[in-house]
């Protein structure tokens, strides 16, 4: 048997007998509720499998260790990874390295194909997916015949996973969404996005291009009559002036059709004044005010429909909101000028209405950079966008304390203008406080920015620390001794 095992996870797992062989993956319910109860003389290793690629680790520890020859598999599968270990054993590997009927669960390739071999066929496994008392665990132990063999094979430990993905193109989400207040800073988000998670794909035309799916952005205090531009954009203030009248006249000139035009002219309907103007003006609150530029009787057969869809105006109170859909949208060249010329279109709207100008959130379907782009937005990226600053969480933040004499970590959730909305309490001395607090602030949504997410997690984690230890703790420094004289 290898040194130091088990090789893997040796701080999350509960080991009993090196001697015996027998192994318990518990997939998704604690390990804990099976070792406090079953007698460690009689299992070897105990722990849990969350995913698909858990499985890798089981087969590296047992294959250091190979006098392990059966492996119960119970507990609740809440991820598939207890589906996928079974696929594992009753069907094995394809030429891929992935396991046979299962959708991303791939096998490391540094462990040999002999190695994979040799344990599918030594190590039997007992189904019990879903079986969570220790009780029947326990009956199965007792009825395995131990062969008292040994080794099935020579110990052996594999070289470390290598590393496939590279930073600049790490796997793709359904959707992203990005909240800044000025669009140049929401751009350059846009960008970092894009590049690190994009597809690389080949237009309709046969370019090469970086892609993203179902893009999100959000600008929130984007000042129409003074855009800020700052000198480091590709497009000037010239660019912006020339490019308005393509949003807020009808004229098309020499083209086959404008934004302009479809929105101010559109077979004779003026759905700026009339669909959108108009009808708020009536009905104020009602969700129908849309100018729509897809003509689905011409563009559908045309080379060049028209990207930019979708334009909603929307009341809140005593401002306007814009909702954009753009099914296609070349984001380095084109996105600043979308929103620009959005953004006064927005302001139009709103001053015919006597409001003020609300939110502009930008859908774009198919958000890209095409490939002689992605010098310059790298560039770009990488001098500004990590200098931006995070945005507050629209959802409103959280004040962490501890309450040193009843032992409570309370965690209070504020509005963004601060009015208290809901105050979560956790008992500290309980074991990982902190996940159980975490977890209901989870569960209600309060949070949605990661930044936010990581740094409350943090918070909690100090408080508990202090509770479990009599320590002071105060947001945002963490937990510290008291002080002399009790301060």
């Amino acid at each position: 048997m290898a040194e130091n095992w088990p090789i893997y996870f040796r701080d999350t797992l509960k080991v009993g007998n090196l001697e015996s062989e027998v192994g318990i993956a518990t997939l998704w319910t604690p390990r804990q509720l099976f070792a406090d109860t079953l007698d460690p003389n009689d299992y070897c290793l105990i722990g849990q499998l969350y995913s698909k690629e858990g499985l890798n680790y089981i087969i590296r520890n047992i294959l250091a260790n190979p006098r392990i020859r059966y492996l119960i598999i119970c507990g609740a599968d809440l991820s598939g990874s207890g589906t996928s270990a079974v696929s594992f054993f009753e069907q094995g590997i394809t030429d891929g390295f992935q396991v046979v009927g299962v959708e991303n669960a791939p096998i490391h390739r540094e462990i040999s194909p002999e190695a994979i071999a040799a344990f599918r066929a030594n190590v039997k496994i007992e189904k019990l997916i879903g079986e969570v008392r220790p009780n029947v665990i326990r009956e199965k132990i007792r009825a395995w015949q131990a062969t008292g063999q040994g080794f099935f094979r020579e110990p052996e430990i594999f070289p470390e996973p290598k590393v496939t993905a590279t930073e600049d193109q790490l796997p793709t989400d359904p959707v992203f969404k990005v909240v800044r207040a000025k669009a140049a800073d929401a751009w350059l988000e846009l960008l970092k996005l894009i590049l690190r998670f994009g597809e690389i794909r080949e237009s309709f035309h046969g370019a090469k291009l970086k892609e993203v799916f179902n893009l999100a952005a959000v600008v929130t205090d984007e000042d129409p009559q003074k855009f800020h531009l700052p000198d480091w954009l590709p497009i000037t203030a010239h660019d912006v002036k020339n490019y308005l009248p393509s949003i807020m006249t009808p004229e098309r000139g020499i083209e086959d059709y404008t934004y302009g035009e479809r929105l101010w002219n559109f077979n004779g309907l003026n759905q700026v004044d009339t669909v959108m103007v108009d009808f708020l003006r009536r009905y104020p609150a009602d969700r129908a005010a849309m100018a729509v530029l897809f003509d689905p009787m011409r563009d559908h057969k045309a080379r060049s429909a028209p990207c930019l869809n979708i334009v909603q105006a929307t009341g809140m109170g005593d401002r306007i909101d814009f909702t954009v859909y753009v099914r296609s949208h070349s984001i380095f060249s084109g996105w600043l000028l979308n929103v620009f010329g959005l953004r006064t279109l927005q302001a139009y709207v709103a001053e015919k209405l006597e409001k003020k100008v609300g939110l502009l959130t930008v859908f774009s379907n198919c958000a890209h950079i095409y490939e002689n782009e992605w010098p310059q937005a790298q560039e770009l990226a990488k001098k500004f966008a990590d200098k931006l600053d995070c945005t507050p969480d629209p959802r409103g933040y959280v004040v962490v304390t501890a309450d040193e004499e009843k032992k409570l970590i309370r965690a209070t959730h504020f509005s963004p203008v601060g009015q208290i909305l809901k105050v979560y309490e956790e008992d500290g001395t309980r074991p990982k406080a902190y996940m159980h607090l975490y977890n209901q602030l989870v569960k209600d949504n309060v949070i949605s920015q990661i930044p936010h997410a990581l740094d409350i997690g943090v918070q909690i984690g100090g408080a508990e620390a202090a509770i479990k230890n009599g320590l002071v703790f105060v947001q945002d420094e963490g937990a510290r001794r008291r002080a002399e004289g009790g301060q």
